[in-house]
């Protein structure tokens, strides 16, 4: 016999991060027994073929000081040699250790039958990591982004573990579907848990199931795909539930089905949220990355398009939210750098602690509530550019920010923006008169050259294909202002 004691089989592991509801989680625990008396040699002052085990016994406590979070508690005693067990109301922290003992009726409580532990456990939030290789993560670039004891990761072998860099390698992977075809790098989510724990102050799990290189098909298992699936066997091999979806895709659909993309993004998020039992499952998009790679009309326009779907989700959906990254650098023509990447986990922390967890952060980046023309002028009306729309000095043939008609694209000679009761104007002036059933895109193209920002450093997303009205007609839905990153339109 190699074991004796509490042998605990099921329902937690080292460095398991439980997904806690309203600061509380329920830990669910059971295993089998074997009285020491096996062992013919163990030193005891009794007779040990009569004794026999008057409980099984499990507690919590704290790893840092062994302070009790759950004191000695008596599991249930099944047949078989049996046991099960039931923690509830166990508080959002940890580090925590679980522990376990057989209780004597002719011991005292200092003499109890060893047992197994389980060390390095947490209860807090759990995120799960989809879409493409930017979400695995890609960059090779040094960056000082460390592991963390409060950050845990599920690994592709179904095992937790502290979390570290590259979250996405697939070494004795569970589920061959999910198979990473490239060598993964850093990735944002780290830098994204570390802010979450440092502000909440419970840890964090994270269950990378991203795949590189993967259309929206392949995730949406109504089409031709089962990364969905796959997605949802790691959430439950992870043994808990999950706060949020961290989502960046849309690389592989800025082809000739990019057109269609906004609609089966919405579907996807419906069909996500049924597979995993939850209906108001946020999900936090990022949008799709600057790439320098073969760009050119066709590409330009399919990135348009996708990244117009993501900004659309979020304004469509209730709890999905759009972060941009039109600005930030690459490491090679169509990932983001390590850099990039961190800055991606502020932007994404900044959202989550904003919409999830009600703390006044500033996240959303300027975006277009209207535009109309008037002649040669179109003027655009920007919701969450604090203070100022900063243009860099940009001269026009340089401003990411473009109109388009029947007639193609009038040459832009000036801009200027103002703040207003209503909001930030930007106003562009062309060499031409402007053509009913015009369009504007702004920081559209697969690389957007200079992304302006607001006065609090937060980037315009990108946007396509938004309508210009022919009247010159000011925005008319009330005061907009930007409140913890929120657009709020107030009634006049």
């Amino acid at each position: 016999m190699s074991q004796y004691g509490v042998i605990l089989e099921r329902g937690a592991s080292d460095w398991q991060i439980f997904q806690q509801e309203q600061g509380k989680a329920r830990i669910n625990l059971e295993g089998s027994y074997v009285s020491a008396h096996v062992l013919p040699k163990f030193p005891m002052t009794v007779e040990t073929d009569e004794i026999e085990p008057e409980s099984v016994r499990l507690r919590i406590v704290r790893e840092d000081d062994g302070s009790i979070v759950k004191d000695w508690t008596e599991a249930l005693l099944q047949g078989g040699g049996r046991w099960n067990i039931s923690f509830s109301d166990v508080p959002a922290g940890g580090l925590y250790r679980i522990e376990s003992c057989l209780k004597y009726e002719q011991w005292d409580c200092r003499r109890c039958t060893r047992g197994d532990m389980v060390h390095h456990v947490g209860v807090g939030d759990v995120f799960l990591i989809a879409g493409q290789s930017n979400a695995a993560g890609r960059s090779k670039m040094p960056t000082d982004d460390s592991p963390s004891m409060a950050v845990h990761v599920l690994r592709a072998d179904g095992k937790w573990d502290m979390a570290s860099h590259p979250l996405g390698e697939t070494t004795n992977m569970l589920y061959v579907d999910h198979f990473e075809n490239h060598n993964p790098g850093h990735s944002p989510w780290i830098h994204f848990a570390k802010i979450l724990h440092r502000e909440l102050a419970y840890p964090i799990g994270l269950i990378p199931s991203a795949s590189g290189g993967t259309s929206l098909s392949w995730w949406a298992s109504r089409e031709e795909g089962n990364l969905l699936d796959c997605a949802v066997k790691l959430v439950r091999q992870g043994g808990s539930g999950i706060r949020a979806v961290l989502w960046s895709q849309g690389e592989a659909d800025t082809g000739s089905e990019a057109c269609t993309y906004e609609k089966r993004l919405e579907e996807f998020l419906v069909l996500a949220r049924e597979r995993f039992e939850q209906p108001g499952l946020p999900f936090l998009i990022v949008q799709t990355n600057r790439c320098l790679t073969g760009a050119g009309p066709a590409q330009d326009r399919g990135y348009g398009m996708v990244r117009q779907a993501q900004l659309s989700a979020m304004e469509r959906m209730k709890r999905v939210w759009t972060i941009p990254s039109g600005d930030l650098p690459s490491s090679d023509g169509m990932h983001n750098s390590s850099l990039a990447d961190m800055a991606i986990g502020e932007r994404c922390a900044a959202c989550a602690l904003n919409m999830l967890y009600g703390k006044e952060r500033a996240w959303r980046g300027p975006s277009p509530v209207e535009a109309w023309s008037e002649g040669r002028r179109v003027t655009i009306l920007f919701r969450d550019a604090a203070h100022w729309l900063e243009m860099y000095g940009l001269e026009p043939g340089r401003l990411p920010i473009e109109v388009e008609d029947r007639e193609g694209f009038p040459t832009l000679e000036s801009y200027c923006t103002k703040m207003t009761e209503d909001g930030c104007l930007l106003e562009l002036q062309f060499s031409r008169e402007v053509r009913d059933g015009a369009k504007v895109h702004g920081a559209w193209r697969a690389y957007p050259g200079v992304v302006p920002s607001d006065g609090r450093g937060l980037f315009m997303y990108s946007f396509y294909g938004i309508a210009v009205s022919p009247a010159a007609e000011p925005w008319a839905g009330g005061k907009i202002t930007a409140d913890g990153g929120k657009a709020v339109v107030e009634p006049e």
